[in-house]
Order: C-alpha cells, then sequence, then structure tokens
C-alpha cells in the first residue's frame, strides 16, 4: 500500500502540473489573440478610446497581465473561477458599476450532464464490447465475426451528430418511444421540473432517476456506437491471442466450462488494453460531448466551452474566465481519470508500481500525465 500510495502521489503532483499549464497557455493564448472585451458593457459595432479604457477599467482588466494572471490563479484556488463578463447576469449601473454574475452556476450546471453523458456512455461501450468482442474472437472468419465487425465499423464511421440525428428522428419526433430532449437532473423531485429544463410528458415531470436516465438513453447509445467498434475489436485480438495459450488448454483439459474460461482466464488479459484505451481516449470523448450535447440539447461543459469560445450563441468576443473555467474543468476531468486508471492498473497488475521509476517515464494509461 505504501508504493501504490507513493506513486498515486507522484501521478497527482504530474496532473497538477498539467492542470497549471494548460491554464497557462490558455491565458497567454487569449491574451495574444485579437478581441476586445469592452464590447461586453458598449454594445456598438465601433468603440472610442475612451469607451475601452473605461470598460477595461468596469471590467478590471485595465491591470498589468503578470496582476491578472495573478488573480486568476487566486480565482483558481478558491474555486470560484472568477466572473463571467457576458450573460444576461451583466449590468451596467450608473456608468461607473458593474454587477457580473460569478462563472460557478453555469460550470456546476453543465459539469453532471457531462459526467452523466461520459460514464453511461462509457458503461453502456464496456457492456456491449465484451461479449460481442468475444465472441468475435472465439469464432474469427465466422459470419458472427463479420457481422459484428461490420456494425463495429459503419458505427466509427458515422458521426456522432448523423448518428443522434438519426436516432433523435425517430425515436423522438418519429415513434415518440423517447421522451422530449433535453436533460433532466437526477435529484430534483419528480413533478417539479427545474428552470430551463423540458417536462418529459412520460409522467408530467421531470426528474429523479427514472427520467434521468429516459432522457440519457439515446445520448448513451449515441456516444457508444461511435466507440465500440474500437473496443470491439481490440477485445476480439485479444481473445484471439489469448485463447491458443498453454494456460487455456490446461483449462480445457481440467473440464473448465466455455463461459468460466471465458470469463475467469481469456477476458481478464483484455483488461489492462481496454484500461489503456479508457486513459487515453478520456479527451476525446470531451469533444465527442460537445456534438451529442448538441444534437439532444443537454447543454453541458462541451456547449458551454463552444459558446465561451465563440463569443456566446450570436457570436462576439470571447467571455475569458468562462474560457478559463471550462479549460480547468476538462483538464481536470482529464487528469482524474487518468489517476483513476493508473491506480485500477497498478491494482491489476502490482510489478507496474514496483517497478523502477526510470523504467516508466510515462504514464501507465498513456494519458497526459
Amino acid at each position: 500500500m505504501r508504493q501504490l500510495f507513493a506513486f498515486l502521489f507522484r501521478r497527482t503532483l504530474g496532473g497538477l502540473f498539467t492542470i497549471w499549464a494548460l491554464f497557462t497557455m490558455t491565458f497567454v493564448i487569449y491574451w495574444a489573440i485579437p478581441n476586445q472585451p469592452a464590447s461586453f458593457v458598449y454594445h456598438a459595432p465601433h468603440l472610442s478610446d475612451y469607451q475601452i479604457r473605461h470598460a477595461d477599467h468596469l471590467l478590471g482588466i485595465d491591470k498589468s497581465k503578470l496582476t491578472l494572471y495573478g488573480e486568476y490563479l487566486w480565482h483558481l484556488v478558491q474555486g470560484d473561477f472568477g466572473h463571467s463578463w457576458a450573460g444576461a447576469g451583466f449590468t451596467l449601473v450608473n456608468n461607473d458599476k458593474v454587477t457580473l454574475f460569478p462563472v460557478w452556476p453555469q460550470l456546476s450546471s453543465a459539469l453532471p450532464r457531462t459526467l452523466s453523458l461520459m460514464l453511461g456512455g462509457a458503461f453502456l461501450v464496456v457492456l456491449l464490447a465484451l461479449p460481442l468482442g468475444a465472441i468475435a474472437g472465439k469464432r474469427i472468419g465466422s459470419l458472427s465475426d463479420r457481422t459484428i465487425s461490420l456494425i463495429a465499423l459503419v458505427g466509427i464511421c458515422t458521426h456522432p451528430m448523423v448518428v443522434g440525428l438519426i436516432l433523435r428522428g425517430l425515436f423522438v419526433d418519429h415513434l415518440h418511444w423517447a421522451p422530449p430532449i433535453g436533460y433532466c437532473p437526477i435529484t430534483a423531485p419528480s413533478g417539479r421540473p427545474s428552470p430551463g429544463q423540458v417536462v418529459s410528458g412520460f409522467g408530467g415531470g421531470c426528474g429523479g432517476v427514472v427520467d434521468w436516465a429516459s432522457h440519457l438513453v439515446l445520448p448513451w447509445v449515441t456516444f457508444a456506437l461511435l466507440f465500440l467498434a474500437l473496443y470491439t475489436r481490440m477485445i476480439r485480438a485479444s481473445v484471439a491471442e489469448t485463447l491458443p495459450e498453454d494456460f487455456v488448454r490446461t483449462a480445457r483439459a481440467k473440464g473448465v466450462g466455455e463461459l468460466r474460461l471465458m470469463l475467469r482466464h481469456v477476458l481478464p488479459n483484455a483488461g489492462l488494453r481496454v484500461l489503456t484505451m479508457v486513459g487515453m481516449e478520456i479527451g476525446t470523448v470531451i469533444g465527442v460531448a460537445v456534438y451529442i450535447e448538441a444534437v439532444y440539447s443537454l447543454g453541458g461543459l462541451g456547449s458551454l466551452a463552444v459558446q465561451a469560445f465563440i463569443g456566446g450563441p450570436f457570436g462576439g468576443p470571447l467571455d475569458l474566465p468562462v474560457v478559463l473555467a471550462a479549460v480547468t474543468m476538462i483538464a481536470v476531468i482529464v487528469v482524474v481519470g487518468n489517476l483513476i486508471v493508473d491506480a485500477l492498473y497498478a491494482i491489476i497488475d502490482p510489478r507496474l508500481r514496483f517497478a523502477h521509476e526510470n523504467m516508466r517515464s510515462k504514464s501507465l494509461a498513456g494519458g497526459v500525465i
């Protein structure tokens, strides 16, 4: 346990450095891009020098870049992520003061939606990929193998937005087998929709585990179809390589049944490969979530980041505090995900955490840590 905790401590330090590096690069790149935050104060196509200086003073960005960087770091340490420049929360008062709403409420509303999509979709991928990969790997070249490979290939070759639109049009708009698009919180009392949330129509409310899951079934399926081909083929290859091994033949000779043979001796060998791919794909999942959230109007972290980068739904200057908060939170998700994968990796194969430090210059998960 001491070696395991030391191993995780080193990974945590590396993860904190990664978050700081991404935060710093985003801050530097933002100020290198031509931008005019004064447009948040004065909504006009052309601003005078006085208006720009006055707006910068009201927003608190007329200080040195080093001072601004220190202030943003302090907000990050406090966990409040500062205040947004844009949005309905902005009000100009007496021409000498602005009222800005904090970033955290936007972030805390978007984060559970993205995590619900990612975790549920990942669980569905593993749930489908394990049996499909095992069947295909055990019957290489058979009709079932070719059928599974073809279906998985079609899924990975189709853009997630296209898949989402097809499923949404069929099951929501045409057949009405699924509730209206949108997100239902898992903790809201049933029958009392949260502000801005859809009404399910499947019982008259929006909230609770049932409504939460029913609104996410189609997003989970869309998510799973994209990654199913990769994981199915990876498990297929692992099963095909493991079946001819001596320990498998020995287990068969002892009378072990085929189901137990697959579950206890063959599939566990694919566990390390699956964990490695999970660690590598966490960052990709965030990008995929942007398309799925747009199709199903989930309003998650990906949508928040895109709106911050393009300046809101109607375009405009970049909202720096929201951009920094979104980038930081995405980095935290990737780092924490890789830490969990590394911990599972070390638990499954204890030799890795006892290896000499020089033998492990990269993350075991192949991630960013």
